[in-house]
């Protein structure tokens, strides 16, 4: 490996770590506070006004991304994470308001964060080195997960949830002088010149047109419309079970302390193993039929315990084998779909997927409330099959993935191989 794949590399690698090490910190706080003071018959609520507030982030990052380029563009979300953190810290005792803005603002900056630093990596890392790559950048990401959940499962109930919130701050200056570093490394890889400034409809309407980019998206929309039902049950059964504000944060902090080590396991490990033994398509496969086995036994033995297991089992194979799988998928695609066009698939549909089950569950609280849990077991059994028949059209009806050569696979929609 040449010295200057090593600078970029373990840069790299350095910002994976401190982006998911600081939102392993702050989100058990965020999240306990947000059950304290709204309950979780809150979260459709939250999950809807995320969109305008997920349409303004990445409407304006896609008009000024092209203009500002991609180091001021990070500089400028770093300081918006510190800031917003900062806020949370000085306002939440007295204006709830502060929290509620806070859960939907993490929800997308780290998306944003991630999404940024991944550009950055597909810009600079081929195909054959990602196979063995990539599962080593979301490894590192993992084990920042990992330490940064043992802050708040050890010390929350000592030390308070709220204090929690500053962390970012530390942090992310550091994260800034790593992240100076790689761009600095990989400046000549990255050509924005024939992007330009696009409204997030003109770019959906490019998905609509691109078989392979639309099935990106279901996937996505499958995931996190699974995570958000899970995510749903997981909270009511929490706030029943656990009364307490600190409590919650130390076992949400232990329960996420879990995922982040499967997480990391699976990064390191999994992914490679995964694409090595079934490939791409049997591997994008295995996730909704896993799920779909569990979802069939929660709903057949309905628990506390058993909606962990739930949680862990979605929250550790998104973060993981899923992340790696989506994101070998966009290696081939240009500087437009890698930047712009994953902005809105990996940020604004990721995260805006969420009201469309916001939608299903404001509606049965109104009309089943007595019911409520049970039917969204049938919905997310609905979701996993309805994912399953995704990945089966995407690899065999409008994609045809191919090899080229012996270690560089590329892809292309059958209508493209007839023109």
């Amino acid at each position: 490996m040449r010295r200057q794949d090593i600078t970029f590399i373990l840069p790299a690698m350095v910002c994976s770590f401190l982006i998911a090490f600081e939102y392993a910190i702050s989100r058990p706080a965020s999240n306990a506070f947000f059950v304290s003071l709204f309950g979780p018959a809150s979260y459709p609520y939250a999950w809807l006004f995320c969109v305008p507030l997920n349409f303004l982030v990445v409407s304006c990052y896609s008009r000024f991304l092209p203009k500002w380029g991609c180091a001021s563009m990070m500089r400028l979300v770093a300081s918006a994470v510190m800031l917003g953190n900062l806020c949370t810290y000085l306002l939440v005792d007295h204006f709830p308001a502060a929290l509620f803005l806070h859960y939907l603002w993490k929800d997308i900056y780290i998306l944003l964060m991630f999404k940024q630093l991944w550009s950055l990596i597909h810009s600079r890392i081929s195909m054959g080195k990602a196979r063995y790559l990539y599962g080593l950048f979301f490894g590192v990401g993992g084990l920042g997960s990992v330490l940064g959940s043992s802050l708040p499962s050890s010390f929350a109930v000592s030390l308070g949830s709220k204090i929690f919130f500053l962390a970012a701050i530390p942090i992310y200056l550091t994260f800034l002088f790593f992240y100076a570093l790689a761009w600095r490394s990989s400046r000549g890889s990255i050509d924005l010149s024939s992007t330009s400034s696009t409204s997030i409809r003109a770019t959906l309407s490019q998905i609509a047109r691109k078989p392979f980019l639309f099935y990106i998206l279901l996937l996505v929309v499958c995931m996190q419309l699974s995570v958000a039902l899970v995510e749903y049950q997981f909270n009511c059964y929490l706030k029943a079970s656990l009364p307490h504000l600190d409590l919650r944060t130390e076992y949400c902090g232990r329960l996420f302390g879990i995922i982040n080590f499967l997480t990391t396991s699976f990064q390191l490990f999994g992914g490679f193993l995964l694409i090595e033994s079934l490939g791409l398509a049997l591997g994008h496969r295995m996730i909704p039929f896993l799920f779909l086995l569990q979802g069939a036994s929660f709903f057949f033995f309905p628990s506390f315990a058993m909606i962990s297991v739930s949680l862990v089992s979605v929250k550790s194979m998104d973060h993981s084998l899923f992340g790696i799988l989506r994101e070998m998928l966009y290696i081939p695609l240009g500087a437009e779909e890698k930047f712009q066009v994953k902005a809105v698939i990996d940020v604004f549909a990721y995260r805006s997927a969420k009201a469309f089950a916001a939608i299903f569950l404001i509606l049965g609280q109104k009309i089943i409330p007595l019911r409520i849990l049970p039917v969204t077991g049938i919905a997310a059994l609905s979701i996993f099959a309805f994912w399953l028949w995704v990945t089966y059209k995407m690899f065999h009806g409008n994609t045809i993935w191919t090899t080229n050569g012996n270690e560089h696979p590329t892809f292309s929609t059958a209508s493209e191989e007839r023109a």
